[in-house]
């Protein structure tokens, strides 16, 4: 399917609202997949892409549960089908002259199109989600939701970037076949936001996971895009929220005060937040080991390490927010800052961000660390003047690109000397 047909294809067919013409897709029984292509695509959402949806999960909902629910639901499949694709038709270690090579198996012809002819299957039960009253099935149709926007956010950091970029897929032209129509968000409020879904919230644990992972996903749109979060969560939620979903809820609200509020009144309560996140939330998510930069040595970042994912994804969005709180201090603009107030803020924005990376680079079975210090240096990486970070920074930016095959291309371009 060229990339002109998919867009088209996609205004067409998604709209949430359609005829009742709405008919269950059939049940597919638990069983072997049969064409290795699928196997190879499901084993790949399963062992390197599942992680990120449980980051702050400790029951790893998208690694165990998601996958047995899609043998059940032909929607939810092809969605796993769809972000596989996408990743391992970038990804330059799997290419061989005769196609994708991943464990033995060889997926001849493997591109991006093919995530966009699996994303396509799943729009209708999308479209006709509130004729449906089951309860695994409104479960299914939100982690669907959540995961195809992972394939849109690939898909937009795409837009922009040059044909050359090392990133692309083979023969690729640089631009999403999915274009910019696709937007899984309004599905996402809308499931979430319907009175089947909020009197089953409590009581259905893969919602909850869902609802976690659509909001840390709405940090990284607002905060590479530079807009408020659509997506914003019940203050009622604080309370019952996991540690690790505590600090999500910060770095939302910071997001939106940056790009919405931007009041003295809210960043001094977030700024209180932050602090009773250090003290009280994050005081147990102590390193395992911790050495600063021998600068003496050319050493840029710190070492740190963390025990766990969830640790360090809970350490980095705290470390987030406070970058942003601090550079974007309303008080600094007041006529009385001296010149000295705004350099403090500027190097502690900068000691806070090498911490970032110091942990991304420390922990390279967390892809995402790497993720999360690429949105720091996005933010505030014109901060640093010094050569030699200026390079360590675009080194990390490199990393990324070449792990996740995700098009950073705007992002070393700042650091293009």
């Amino acid at each position: 399917m060229s990339g002109l047909v998919a867009r088209r294809a996609l205004i067409i067919i998604l709209p949430l609202h359609s005829p009742r013409q709405h008919t269950r897709q059939k049940m597919v029984p638990h069983h072997t997949l049969p064409y290795p292509r699928e196997a190879c695509l499901f084993r790949y959402f399963v062992e390197e892409i599942a992680h990120w949806f449980d980051l702050c999960d400790e029951d790893r909902h998208f690694q165990l549960a998601v996958p047995r629910r899609a043998h059940h639901h032909p929607h939810l499949l092809n969605a796993i089908f769809a972000v596989a694709a996408r990743h391992l038709s970038r990804l330059p270690q799997y290419r061989t002259p005769a196609g994708i090579l991943y464990h033995g198996q060889l997926i001849p012809q493997l591109s991006e199109h093919d995530a966009v002819e699996y994303m396509l299957k799943c729009i209708p039960a999308l479209r006709n989600f509130h004729e449906v009253e089951d309860d695994d099935y409104r479960d299914s149709i939100i982690a669907t939701a959540v995961i195809l926007r992972q394939l849109e956010e690939i898909d937009e950091e795409e837009d922009d970037a040059p044909a050359n970029d090392s990133g692309n897929s083979q023969g690729d032209s640089g631009h999403s076949p999915s274009g910019k129509q696709v937007n899984f968000l309004p599905i996402i409020n809308a499931v979430l936001r319907s009175s089947a879904s909020q009197a089953l919230f409590g009581r259905r644990s893969l919602i909850q996971a869902a609802y976690w992972m659509a909001l840390r996903q709405e940090i990284y749109h607002s905060f590479t895009r530079k807009q408020p979060p659509q997506l914003f969560p019940s203050a009622d939620l604080w309370h019952s929220a996991s540690k690790a979903n505590k600090t999500v809820m910060h770095t939302v609200q910071v997001a939106k005060w940056r790009w919405e509020d931007g009041s003295e009144r809210e960043w001094l309560r977030l700024m209180d937040q932050q602090d009773y996140l250090e003290r009280e939330i994050l005081v147990n998510f102590r390193p395992i080991f911790k050495t600063t930069a021998d600068k003496a040595k050319g050493e840029i970042f710190p070492t740190i390490w963390y025990g766990s994912n969830l640790e360090v994804t809970s350490i980095q969005q705290s470390i987030m927010a406070k970058s942003v709180l601090v550079a974007e201090n309303p008080f600094l603009k007041a006529p009385s800052a001296s010149r000295a107030t705004w350099r403090k803020a500027e190097n502690d924005v900068r000691l806070l961000l090498l911490e970032l990376c110091g942990i991304a680079l420390c922990h390279p079975a967390s892809p995402p660390a790497l993720l999360n210090a690429a949105i720091g240096i996005q933010l505030y990486g014109d901060f640093f003047t010094d050569r030699y970070e200026r390079q360590a920074l675009r080194g990390v930016v490199e990393k990324y690109r070449d792990a996740r095959a995700w098009p950073v291309q705007k992002l070393l371009e700042m650091f293009r000397e």
